[in-house]
């Protein structure tokens, strides 16, 4: 039977379109575990996006295959993986990613405002590039941040404040435009629920673009052997398999600080004059 999910956020339907604090969460987070079974299956889903995220009305059980065992293994925290609140849609762009991903290209895959930042960099100065699972997983960043400004900015008045900046770069159509929406959230996010999230998934995002950065210019580097290129993909394939632990583990710990907060009304009124700056 296919599952049929509500938009992750649908500011025009103030009934059932605006997901409580914990509902974002736990949706964002059940799809980066689907994502991950995706991947450990072989497939890069390559378009992470608000559009591509639905949630379910109300949770139901989940297959715990070896896959989730594994996953909750490796979180080595009591997290309760038996229920699912969201997945993903929308695989057009996805690819196999043993077979297709291979050689660094100037092939473009993913909505603009939720791309990774150093795909956006490679992409504005269109140098070739490889698409990996650690670009998707930040895009699950942008989605939450997105997400976020799109709430905060209905209570948010003054345009000069940091949430119309932040929505501006979002909504952008240059790529120095919307290369803005990580100095803007990682220097100023004024929010102060989620800020702890937001910068430890920003800090585990930075430190993998220098990683595959330096893999791939290994790979694109004339006359590399086959054998070191085979052990380069190794290195990669890992470090991507590796990425998704510090991932979950940082959006499961958060959350439970986010399960204070059992509406918006608390966020905006918990994080006070803040938010407006």
């Amino acid at each position: 039977m296919a599952l049929e999910g509500l938009p992750l956020l649908d500011m025009s339907d103030k009934e059932a379109g605006i997901p409580t604090p914990v509902e974002l969460m736990e949706t964002i987070l059940h799809s980066m575990i689907g994502h991950y079974n995706l991947f450990l299956g072989g497939v890069l889903h390559r378009d992470i996006s608000s559009g591509n995220i639905l949630r379910l009305r109300e949770p139901i059980n989940r297959s715990l295959g070896p896959s989730i065992h594994y996953l909750c293994r490796m979180l080595d925290e009591d997290v309760d993986l038996s229920l699912c609140c969201g997945f993903l849609i929308d695989g057009d762009r996805a690819i196999k990613w043993h077979k297709d991903s291979r050689t660094p290209s100037l092939e473009r895959s993913g909505t603009l405002p939720f791309v990774s930042i150093r795909l956006l960099r490679a992409w504005s100065k269109e140098r070739p590039t490889l698409h990996t699972a650690a670009d998707d997983l930040e895009s699950f960043l942008w989605v939450l941040v997105w997400s976020l400004v799109q709430i905060f900015k209905e209570r948010v008045t003054d345009e000069l404040s940091v949430i119309h900046h932040t929505w501006n770069a979002f909504s952008g159509r240059s790529f120095p435009e919307l290369l803005l929406k990580e100095p803007l959230t990682m220097a100023e996010w004024p929010d102060r629920v989620f800020c702890g999230l937001i910068q430890e998934w920003l800090g585990i995002s930075q430190e993998s673009r220098t990683i595959v950065t330096r893999l791939q210019e290994i790979l694109l580097e004339q006359g590399s052997d086959m054998d070191t290129q085979e052990d380069i993909w190794d290195e990669l394939d890992e470090h991507c398999r590796s990425i998704y632990k510090p991932f979950i583990q940082a959006g499961y710990k958060h959350l439970e600080e986010i399960k204070k907060f059992p509406d918006w009304n608390a966020v905006v009124d918990f994080n006070g004059d803040q938010l407006h700056r």
